[in-house]
This record gives C-alpha cells, structure tokens and sequence, in this order.
C-alpha cells in the first residue's frame, strides 16, 4: 500500500516533530490541532526549527523551503480526508486517545490505516473503538523524533500482517530502525528503563547515596546521562505517568517511588520547571531535595557504597529484559537494538542482555536478584526464565 501523505493529530512536540519528519522525507502532512490559533503555532514552531537548522547548517535552505510546501495545519478533521494513514499525537491519556480514534473512525474512509504514538497505552484497547482493529498499530517514536532512531512498531491482538508491513516500510523511508513488540504495557523501551529509573529513586530515599553521586557512576558505566539527569530532562510528571501505567499492568513489583510523587506535588518536574532531582533555574526559590525526602518520613536509610547501589538499578533492568523475553513481548536482538537506539545504552556493551551474559554472569545476576529480593520484596523477584536459564547453564547468545 503506498502512502501519499499522512495525518498528525496533535500538534505538540512529538506531533511537530513527527510532522517535521514526514515532510522532511518529502510526503505531504496535514497537521489537526483544537483551534485555529494551537494550529497556527504549531506551524510557526515548525518553520521557526527548520529556520533555526538552516541557521546552523543542519538542513539544506532548498529542503526547508520544501518542507513548508509539504506541511499544513488546521482546526478542520476534514483536511484528513485524502490521508492514507492518520498518526495520533495527543496527550497520553487512554479515554482521550479512544475518543479521537472513534471520531476518526467515523469521518474517514475504511482504508485509512490508524497509528499511535503512544508510549505506553494498550493498542489493541484503542483498536477496540473503532471498526478497523486490523488497520490499527502503535509507532512509538522517540523524543525528539527527527533524531531519535528507534521506531516501537506495537501490535494490537488483531493489527494485520499488510499494516505492520507499511509501518515498517515507513520508518524505513523516515531513515529509522523499527522493532516488532507485543502490545503490553510500557512496550519495550519504557517498561526495560523504568525499574531502572525507579530503583534510582527508591534509593535515594532507602540510602544514604544522592543523586549527583548515581549519574556520575552511571555516565562512568557508559550511560550518556545519569538517571536523575535523564528523569529531569523528560519530565518527572511524564515518567510517574508510565510508572503508574506500569503499575496498573504489573503490580505491586512495578510501584512507583513515592518521592516522584512528592516531587510532582511541590512542582519539581525537571527542567521543564526550572527544578526536579536537580536544580537549574538559579534565580527561582526551590525547596531542596534533602527537605521533601526529610518531609517524606521515608525512614532511617541504610549504608550503601555507590557500586553496589548501581548493581541494584542494572540488575532491575536486565530481570525485566528476561520477563519480556518470558512473556514473548520481544526477541533478545530486539531488546538489545531498543536498548542501544531508544535509551542510549552504551554501544560497546551491546545491549542489557549482553551486559547480564558477558561482563555481570547470569548466576550472578540470579544470586543478586535473589539477596535483593529478600529485604525488598517482589521488585527483585528472579524472573523464571532468568532461573531456568542458570540451572541448565544456558547462553542467549553464542
């Protein structure tokens, strides 16, 4: 099926960006936003970026000027009309997502392939409002989506074989690496980093160990950012909102840190607010991390040398690498391939799977998980493939 042009719904930063993108690769976009007025902003975001990328001679004048052909905006679902796929890139709220899905589904032809850009939500719970289920896959780019080059690429329970295979073809045209995954929460990405991320701030509040020190250890490790570095830079609010998606999905073993909540509470969201984990806007009042963790009431924190408390974040995201391969959501090449293109892993490590293997040792990685698992409970819990794995002395890769 050849795609001649595509639809955005939503014009914030990821439906700007993923605009941005399609024009770019030279196929006409139509951009639907709420009013006519986030319509026009939208397009001057976009022109203002693309002048900006002249400006530092990231992007040819000639192509630019292109791209402003290629792209319009409005407050009109009527301009989808002769789209042959609509990306949806609205806030992430299921119900809010379900109601533009169902809308479309009745304004537009049957042939008209649907895609979100979700980065957590059920696809096939989407799928489920309209009368197109087949036609129906989740594309998870990455922020920010020109550069980003990794593409989730979600299967709803009833998206066909010929939409998954526009999908992929597509992100190859948008010059980026796809990967399939099963429609589960977190998808991929998100659910590998995210025991990560909590982990780190669970121990903040169960240790003595602080922020600065964790994302020094971290980018010592081969990480681009810290942890904490990273929560900022995404938003506290955005990542407390996938963990508690996680949560649901998962349970008790996916709760989210309570100090991410008490953060979002005083307003320390990250550099969006000028404060999260760290501070940035100098010139504004915070209150400063110590006193929200003192106001917490977390208890007395135990001792812990910085080695050993970044073991325990690594060790939660490899077990999660063995529950996704458990549960059949991914191969183990395509959780490395996430891992090295959707959250920065360090490229000479491969991948979390590859660091379990090669340099950590799966029994070691089972006897930690297991030690953990004792005094903190169901977060730690070896995951049965993990078990089986190091009973018969099996290698994932040769």
């Amino acid at each position: 099926m050849a795609i001649c042009k595509i639809g955005v719904v939503g014009g914030g930063t990821m439906g700007r960006d993923i605009a941005n993108l399609v024009a770019q690769c030279g196929i006409p976009v139509a951009i639907v936003e709420a009013n006519e007025e986030l319509a026009k902003r939208t397009l001057d975001a976009i022109y203002y970026k693309n002048d900006r990328a002249v400006d530092k001679g990231k992007l040819m004048p000639d192509k630019s000027e292109t791209v402003k052909t290629l792209i319009s905006t409005s407050a009109n679902i009527s301009d989808l009309m002769d789209v042959d796929l609509v990306i949806e890139a609205v806030p992430e709220e299921l119900e809010l997502k379900q109601k533009v899905f169902f809308f479309l589904d009745e304004i537009l032809p049957a042939s008209v392939i649907f895609a979100s850009n979700t980065s957590s939500l059920s696809i096939s719970q989407m799928a489920s409002e309209t009368r197109r289920p087949d036609k129906f896959v989740g594309m998870h780019f990455f922020k920010p989506a020109l550069t980003m080059p990794l593409v989730e690429l979600v299967l709803g329970n009833k998206t066909d074989s010929e939409t998954l295979a526009v999908a992929e073809d597509l992100c190859r045209s948008f010059g980026k690496t796809s990967i399939r995954v099963k429609d589960s929460p977190g998808f991929l990405v998100n659910r590998l980093l995210m025991p990560y991320l909590n982990d780190a701030a669970l121990l903040l509040t169960e240790t003595k160990l602080g922020p600065e020190e964790i994302d020094r250890e971290a980018k010592r490790f081969g990480w681009p950012m810290g942890p904490f570095a990273l929560l900022d830079y995404t938003g506290i609010d955005l990542s407390l909102r996938v963990a508690d998606i996680l949560y649901s999905g998962f349970g008790e073993r996916a709760k989210p840190a309570p100090l991410m909540s008490l953060l979002v509470e005083v307003g320390h969201l990250g550099r969006k607010s000028g404060a999260g984990f760290h501070i940035y806007d100098l010139d504004k009042e915070f209150v400063s991390l110590e006193h929200i963790i003192n106001k917490g009431s977390f208890g007395w924190p135990e001792s812990l040398n910085i080695a050993d408390g970044f073991l325990r974040m690594m060790c939660s995201m490899a077990n999660e690498a063995f529950l996704c391969l458990e549960e059949e959501i991914v191969t183990a090449d395509d959780i490395e391939t996430g891992c090295r293109l959707g959250i920065g892993f360090p490229l000479a490590k491969k991948g979390i799977l590859h660091w379990a293997e090669e340099e950590l040792g799966l029994p070691v990685l089972f006897e930690q998980l297991q030690k953990l698992a004792g005094p903190y409970g169901s977060r730690f819990k070896p995951a049965k493939l993990l078990e089986e794995y190091v009973a018969a002395g099996k290698r994932l890769f040769k």
